[in-house]
């Protein structure tokens, strides 16, 4: 396993914590109508997660400087940069992507002048934008009815997120291509990472240290889990997130490596999971989370062997030992879909 330090910056000035309050989070569809757009809050010690409406990102204050994961917007980023002048007035030395998606790693040139961006080495590769005629991938071909390379607008319904099917549509033919698709995911203002690491690392600054771990292929092909060992605390988003299932159609995730992902998060040492989305857990939820997916995927899997097809799979498995969580109701039929398509589009 590759182990990078990155810095051993070490200081005898200590700096005092400021603790705010905790607040009660959104629980449902939606942009969190009603609550506060931007917000920090203290998670234990030096160690607080920001909010950017429905997106949390993270931050640690050492002595030497501030560690910042996932930005998440520009606007986000510049809101961020001025709390963190005024209130602890120090700069940010590192910036950690989770992965690549917008919605996470965009906004991190607010800190260009003094961060270190670091991300995993698949993070190269998916900020290349596919050329105009690049062939759709396997999985985004099922939707291809009409075989002409594009997805159509019909075409799209519950799969490349029809309602942003205008935005996506960037040359107006009525159709997406492949380099339109990636456009939602990976479009975006995200400035490509200084350093890059293939399995694990480690960040020493102030005398404090952050650890990012590569657990494999799951919401993406590039995510970093970023453990906080002092706080026996984790940053994951959208592969895990604590009493929800993956959201709806788990677009672009990769099964059965899914499973394994969170079976290796398991394995960690930590008490807090401090999420990209809702509200914090534990290492309770990771077990609940690899349960669900282990059964999602053994009967999606026998579904398919027994020849059913994807209507008769959402009408048939219902995954009700775990109708408490989060959006299960609207997620489930999703994440039924997702799986099938995905092993579908592998064989």
């Amino acid at each position: 396993m590759l182990r990078q330090t990155l810095a051993n910056l070490m200081a005898a000035v200590s700096v005092s914590m400021l603790v705010l309050p905790t607040t009660v989070f959104a629980q449902g569809f939606g942009t969190g109508e009603g609550l506060p757009r931007h917000e920090i809050t203290n998670v234990t010690g030096d160690l607080y997660r920001f909010r950017d409406s429905r997106t949390f990102g993270m931050f640690l204050v050492t002595a030497d400087g501030i560690i910042v994961v996932d930005p998440t917007s520009s606007a986000a980023a510049a809101w961020l940069k001025t709390q963190l002048d005024e209130r602890f007035g120090l700069p940010v030395k590192y910036v950690i992507y989770s992965h690549l998606h917008n919605d996470h790693a965009s906004g991190a040139g607010v800190f260009a002048e003094t961060a270190t961006i670091i991300g995993h080495e698949n993070i190269r590769k998916n900020l290349q934008r596919p050329a105009a005629d690049a062939p759709l991938l396997s999985r985004e071909q099922l939707w291809d009815i009409n075989h002409d390379g594009v997805i159509q607008r019909a075409e799209a319904e519950g799969t490349v997120n029809a309602g942003g099917f205008t935005e996506l549509d960037t040359n107006k033919d009525d159709s997406l291509g492949r380099a339109e698709i990636w456009a939602r995911r990976f479009g975006g203002e995200q400035v490509p990472p200084d350093i890059y690491y293939t399995s694990q690392a480690s960040i020493t600054l102030g005398g404090k240290t952050v650890e990012l771990h590569y657990m494999g292929r799951n919401h993406s092909d590039d995510m970093t889990v970023v453990r906080f060992p002092e706080e026996r605390a984790i940053y994951t988003t959208d592969f895990l997130t604590p009493k929800r299932p993956p959201r709806t159609t788990l677009y672009g995730a990769y099964f059965p490596d899914f499973v394994e992902s969170l079976r290796r998060v398991e394995q960690l040492d930590f008490d807090i999971i401090s999420p990209g989305h809702e509200l914090p857990g534990t290492k309770a939820d990771v077990s609940e989370q690899r349960r669900y997916m282990e059964e999602l995927v053994a009967a999606v899997s026998a579904g398919i062997a027994e020849g059913k097809t994807k209507e008769e799979l959402v009408e048939t498995i219902l995954m009700e030992d775990y109708d408490h969580l989060l959006e299960y109701a609207e997620s489930r039929p999703g994440n039924v879909i997702g799986i099938y398509e995905t092993l579908i589009s592998s064989r």
